[in-house]
């Protein structure tokens, strides 16, 4: 019975002598910067009606409706045979021309040799030089109807001037199509792509202020936008800000942004809706830590950290910007810390303690798109 006795005696001494737990995380480096958010469309930067130039039946169609095209591929053949034709007979006639003009040219100079010599009369000679001015309107009326030709004859060939996805087919091989005709195809660039959206004259001028009011070429370097698609995900890439309207609208009071963004796999879709967040290019990495771990006494703020020895310790920080669940420290921290977010009732200072990895996630600070919701007063 004594043994016994013993056995939880020394098992409730054990039990008092062990640490107390506590539950850590992490300090973490986040960029606090503030963020804009504005609504946005995307718009394609170049978009293009496929025409027909001249009147024909369509003979090839050599595209799939929906997939990417590059600038000079075949879109459409419109029947070439009628305009091959046309351009042989303009070949001919052009041939017969020049013919006729060097024959023309040659008797000039001969009229012009016997005028010098006596043996040739002045009225030869004007006949010959009206000859020759004939055969000359002649040839160039002639070298301008096989430059049509020629530019007809290449007009059966309908290509893409521009890189980019064409869609809906309207016209099926077989149809007669011409200048008069609805379009007959459209394509859009993907890639680079345009993000569109406004921002008010008030959030210019401060944004302007808050970069000591810089001049807008250098204000378009200084902020760098990026995405956030109708999923809540953040687009991959950032992009740059590439125009700013040189007028406020009157009716809305704001101005015309545009921000353009690589889009290789298409994610983008022209008329699509998503959230334009602008943010500073130089990012402001401060560590930041959960609201709840932050307490206050007469001295100010201040958080309970497990320092490398095990034991408990406490950091007096200043804190500045709020983002989310979190204050941003200005002074206190350096980042990496294991700051004590739970179990604070078990810490004492200078005292030696267990740690375990919280299981309550901590909000980030400031994930992409976040807006700081306000600051406070330094302590």
């Amino acid at each position: 019975m004594a043994a016994l006795q013993t056995a939880f005696a020394a098992a409730a001494l054990a039990q008092q002598a062990a640490p107390p737990v506590v539950s850590v995380t992490t300090v973490q480096l986040q960029d606090i910067a503030p963020r804009s958010e504005f609504i946005g469309r995307v718009e394609a930067i170049n978009a293009v009606d496929i025409r027909a130039r001249l009147d024909g039946f369509i003979q090839q169609r050599p595209f799939q409706e929906g997939q990417l095209v590059h600038a000079g591929d075949l879109l459409y053949l419109i029947e070439p045979a009628p305009y091959q034709a046309a351009l042989a007979a303009a070949k001919a006639e052009n041939e017969g021309a020049q013919g006729n003009l060097r024959s023309a040219e040659q008797a000039l100079a001969r009229a012009k040799q016997l005028s010098a010599t006596g043996t040739g009369t002045q009225v030869a000679l004007e006949q010959a030089q009206a000859a020759r001015d004939t055969a000359a309107a002649n040839a160039g009326t002639a070298d301008s109807n096989l430059r049509r030709a020629e530019l007809n004859f290449s007009y059966t060939r309908v290509t893409s001037p521009i890189d980019g996805r064409i869609g809906r087919s309207a016209f099926a091989v077989g149809s007669l199509v011409g200048p008069t005709s609805n379009p007959l195809a459209r394509v859009v660039q993907v890639d680079p792509i345009r993000v569109v959206f406004s921002v008010s004259d008030r959030t210019l001028t401060e944004l302007r202020e808050s970069t000591g009011d810089a001049p807008l070429e250098q204000l378009y370097q200084r902020f760098v936008p990026t995405l956030r698609l109708a999923t809540g995900t953040m687009y991959r890439t950032s992009g740059h800000i590439a125009f700013v309207g040189n007028e406020v609208d009157q009716q809305t009071g704001t101005v015309p942004v545009w921000a353009e963004f690589a889009n290789p796999d298409g994610i983008l879709v022209p008329g699509q809706f998503v959230t334009a967040v602008i943010r500073r290019a130089q990012s402001q990495q401060k560590p930041v830590v959960p609201l709840a771990a932050v307490q206050q006494d007469r001295d100010g703020r201040f958080v309970l950290i497990v320092d490398q020895s095990g034991k408990v310790a406490m950091r007096r920080i200043r804190t500045g910007a709020q983002v989310g669940q979190n204050w941003a420290v200005e002074d206190g921290l350096q980042g990496g810390e294991q700051l004590i977010v739970e179990g604070f009732q078990n810490a004492r200072i200078g005292e030696p303690v267990r740690t375990v990895a919280t299981t309550r996630p901590v909000a980030d600070a400031a994930k992409p798109g976040s807006t700081p919701a306000g600051s406070a007063a330094s302590q």
